[in-house]
């Protein structure tokens, strides 16, 4: 367990590419139960537990339908259970530090100090969608720049499906 920590973390910290990650179906089931669960956790903090469910199905689609699409039209369909496995295990510790920040935010709403917490959560979140960008271009065999086109189309696209299951009321 210790040596898939490090790769996820390696792989957050751009050392390592999906490549590294062993294609293995049942890595990639787990990646995606711990995805789905810290996903879950870190929703549930502002949504009830039924829209926090769609929300996290609905990203697991996206992430997983898209990455499909994406290595199809690149040519790369057997790179899929690397790719996802690498997606979901680096989103799981990005969720786990953003699982904090939240209730940081949360529970600091009533005294409106959520600067701090909110700079920390827009970090992480620049931070997560560098590491989508990383594990795109390694994937796609694409270019930097092309990985993060990717990674910001589908962090924007995936907020605007949100938004439209959950759509926050002023």
């Amino acid at each position: 367990m210790r040596a898939l920590f490090d790769l996820f973390f390696d792989i957050c910290l751009l050392r390592k590419a999906p490549q590294d990650v062993p294609a293995s179906m049942a890595l990639l089931k787990m990646c995606l139960l711990a995805y789905a669960l810290s996903g879950l956790l870190v929703l549930m903090i502002n949504d009830p537990l039924p829209v926090a469910l769609l929300e996290i199905l609905l990203d697991m689609v996206l992430l997983s339908g898209l990455l499909y699409l994406g290595l199809m039209l690149h040519r790369h369909p057997r790179r899929f259970e690397q790719a996802l496995s690498a997606l979901t295990g680096s989103g799981t510790l990005i969720g786990l530090l953003a699982l904090p920040l939240m209730s940081w935010m949360t529970h600091q709403a009533q005294g409106d100090d959520v600067v701090l917490p909110s700079f920390l959560l827009l970090a992480l979140m620049i931070w997560s969608i560098v590491i989508m960008a990383h594990i795109l271009r390694h994937a796609f065999e694409i270019s930097v720049w092309q990985g993060a086109l990717y990674a910001l189309s589908y962090t924007f696209l995936s907020w605007t499906l949100t938004g439209w299951i959950n759509p926050q009321t002023p």
